[in-house]
């Protein structure tokens, strides 16, 4: 009996040390883990930065984009954006694999959960929304109280960025992410959302897709104040053969230049800030 007792205390330890974690994804599924990960693979650039920020030694390998911090350079690297390496995955053996949806990957995500891989997909749009994956992801590391006081500083800063800009006078931006063919964004992305939350309006800030095509006639009738673009600053060049568009006439064609304005990671609300700024210059 007393053996008995003995090995049913023994049984039950690594239930008692390790509770069981769950989360919900930004699909709205829940992941569960029976103890908190150890082996992580993030195959985003922002998922990479944001489990960095929370428990960077569980990071075992990453996508060909992860760069931040330097720590993530050595590691593996096993997709990229356009697909995964289902097998070099499985073979690093890991606890959770934090991902971007899209198109291109989800067969591959689909074939990692058949094998009972647990995904956890990762979708952040605001500085609010990065503070909500931190506490996540921070569950499913064990580390929620880090989690916390990471989360709340996104918040605390954000918040106060738009109690400071939405009620300021409204300034009107385009934003282009290609030259050929010509594209911008909307709100339904990240960083059109965050031109907005800066007191910015936009000719494509409504549309229904999140990468729409660009009119030349709409972008001249809109009189834009103010121009970005995500790539080299001479891709908004084309613009200077119309020199009454208030930008151009004044010379506000900018290079949003930097990984803190296209990647919704915890250095995200740097890019915002940086953002309103430049815009708020216009106001002055």
């Amino acid at each position: 009996m007393k053996r008995f007792a003995v090995g049913l205390v023994a049984a039950l330890l690594p239930a008692l040390a390790w509770p069981a974690v769950r989360a919900k994804d930004d699909n709205g599924t829940v992941v569960e883990l029976a103890q908190p990960a150890r082996r992580v693979i993030t195959l985003a650039p922002h998922a990479t930065e944001l489990v960095a920020a929370l428990a960077p030694e569980a990071i075992v390998a990453v996508d060909t984009a992860s760069d931040y911090p330097d720590l993530v350079k050595k590691l593996p690297k096993v997709a990229d954006f356009q697909s995964l390496n289902v097998e070099a995955i499985l073979a690093a053996r890991p606890d959770l694999v934090v991902v971007w949806e899209s198109q291109a990957v989800n067969q591959s995500v689909a074939q990692l959960q058949r094998q009972h891989i647990p995904v956890f997909v990762s979708r952040p749009q605001t500085p609010d929304d990065v503070g909500s994956s931190l506490r996540r992801l921070g569950s499913l590391l064990g580390v929620d109280a880090k989690a916390d006081e990471l989360a709340t500083a996104q918040e605390t800063r954000y918040h106060q960025l738009l109690r400071q800009y939405q009620r300021a006078r409204p300034v009107r931006v385009y934003l282009q992410v290609s030259e050929n063919p010509l594209l911008s964004l909307s709100r339904r992305s990240f960083l059109g959302q965050m031109l907005a939350d800066c007191g910015a309006t936009s000719p494509y800030a409504n549309a229904r897709g999140e990468a729409p095509q660009v009119s030349t006639e709409a972008v001249l009738a809109f009189a834009p104040e103010i121009m970005f673009t995500t790539g080299a600053k001479s891709t908004l060049d084309m613009w200077k053969a119309w020199p009454q568009i208030p930008a151009v006439k004044s010379n506000r064609l900018l290079a949003l230049s930097g990984d803190q304005f296209v990647r919704p990671g915890p250095r995200l609300i740097d890019g915002m800030q940086k953002i309103c700024e430049q815009i708020d210059v216009i106001r002055h």
